[in-house]
């Protein structure tokens, strides 16, 4: 026995001295999905003494700056976690591996097709692996809703129309004409505009056959722009908080009667749940059969300046096994991409409406146009004409045609046209 321990002793010590160390960059910020992070590394850590894993804790708001720097540095994590759509760009840009040689049948067995898109270049190369997802959802006031006697339908789905004549019929001015409970806020952040979009057929940016962009706005697109900015400029159901607002601020005038409905993820449940005299509720916005809304996948990735792609692969698969994923997304108050996670039946229960948010899933996709470079023309030129358009210094068709006319200038600057 002593011998016997010994041996294993020195076997510990030689791994430990000997093992991989990978860096791995993650995003969870939610108490519960952190602590699930650290249980699975340590999992991960006890059983490959020989690969272990160092978490680097980041923020979603500083996390396209971290992660540029450090491919810029060299210092890149091994693994990183972020948006799905981001892969695709990284990847183009030469910081991201390729995964075409690692990726499992079990994973294209599991994962739906479409999820896997924004990982994807334009010539096929895969460089992340998809492993939650969210359904946007309007949540409202049910107080609200009741003191002014509005009745929804079963299914929680409203059309545009029903959207506007429910914001309106919730707005409330005090005796000297100031409101005091706007019908909704849907801030521009959180990409509203673009699921209306989605739901009229609207292309704002168009790719050729040659891989080719240009910005190119249809009936569609104007139409779902124009009543969006119709809710604040003409109908004065929402605020120009669409602007700037943050998201303590958008919270915290939902619950204290500000605001008697916010677009947000449904992921945002966790928080509501923490005020436990707080009566909410999720509606979903559809335009006649076109029930499309706003989903972001997540996915893990590699660098390719790690000189550990096989390890960073192997912890990559078991962070988005059918059981971990399903463990970390449901901490998380988000959906796992895996249809075999999906089985299982806490996303099912109808305790905090999981399963309504679970029936939304079929309609939830990514709404935003997958081109490389979409955050410099979306933040720098294409909202700035819009919060021009909600402040009264242009009109509306003035803002799209420079939103055309500027758009393909910067586009052709950034090599896209």
């Amino acid at each position: 026995m002593k011998k016997i321990s010994v041996v294993s002793l020195l076997l510990i010590i030689t791994a430990a001295v000997f093992a991989v160390t990978l860096d791995f960059y993650c995003l969870a910020w939610q108490p519960a999905a952190v602590d699930k992070i650290y249980d699975l590394v340590d999992i991960w850590n006890m059983e490959n003494p020989d690969i272990q894993v160092n978490i680097i804790w980041g923020t979603w708001e500083s996390s396209d700056q971290y992660l540029l720097t450090s491919f810029q540095g060299g210092n890149a994590p091994d693994v990183f976690h972020t948006d799905a759509e981001k892969f695709r760009e990284y990847g183009m840009m030469g910081y991201a591996a390729p995964l075409n040689s690692y990726i499992t049948d079990d994973m294209i067995a599991d994962i739906p097709a479409h999820i896997f898109e924004d990982c994807y270049d334009f010539t096929g190369n895969l460089y992340g692996i998809p492993w939650c997802q969210e359904t946007q959802v309007i949540f409202y006031n049910k107080d609200i809703f009741v003191e002014s006697g509005i009745r929804l339908p079963l299914d929680r789905m409203i059309s545009w129309e029903q959207l506007l004549d429910i914001a309106q019929s919730v707005t409330k001015k005090d005796e000297n004409g100031n409101v005091i409970t706007w019908g909704i806020l849907a801030p521009l952040m959180e990409r509203f505009h673009w699921t209306l979009i989605a739901q009229k057929d609207g292309t704002i940016l168009t790719k050729d056959s040659n891989h080719k962009w240009k910005v190119e706005i249809n009936k569609g697109a104007e139409e779902a722009i124009e009543f969006y900015l119709s809710l604040i400029t003409e109908h004065r159901v929402m605020p120009r908080d669409v602007i700037s607002i943050d998201y303590t601020s958008l919270m915290q005038g939902f619950i204290n009667g500000k605001y008697a409905m916010v677009t947000f993820g449904c992921w945002n449940r966790r928080f509501l749940l923490q005020n436990k005299n707080f009566n909410w509720g999720m509606l979903l916005v559809k335009n006649g059969d076109n029930k499309i809304n706003a989903s972001d996948p997540q996915a893990f990735g590699i660098s390719k300046l790690s000189k550990h792609k096989d390890e960073a692969f192997a912890f990559i698969e078991f962070m988005t096994n059918t059981e971990n994923s399903a463990e970390i997304s449901y901490s998380d108050y988000l959906f796992p991409v895996r249809e075999s996670s999906l089985e299982d039946p806490r996303f099912s229960s109808p305790e905090n409406e999981w399963d309504i948010a679970k029936a939304w899933l079929q309609y939830s996709d990514n709404v935003k146009p997958g081109m490389p470079g979409f955050y410099s023309f979306e933040w720098k030129l294409f909202v700035p004409n819009l919060e021009k358009v909600i402040l009264g210094s242009v009109r509306l068709d003035a803002a799209l045609k420079d939103t055309v006319t500027e758009g393909n200038k910067m586009l052709k600057k950034l090599g896209l046209q």
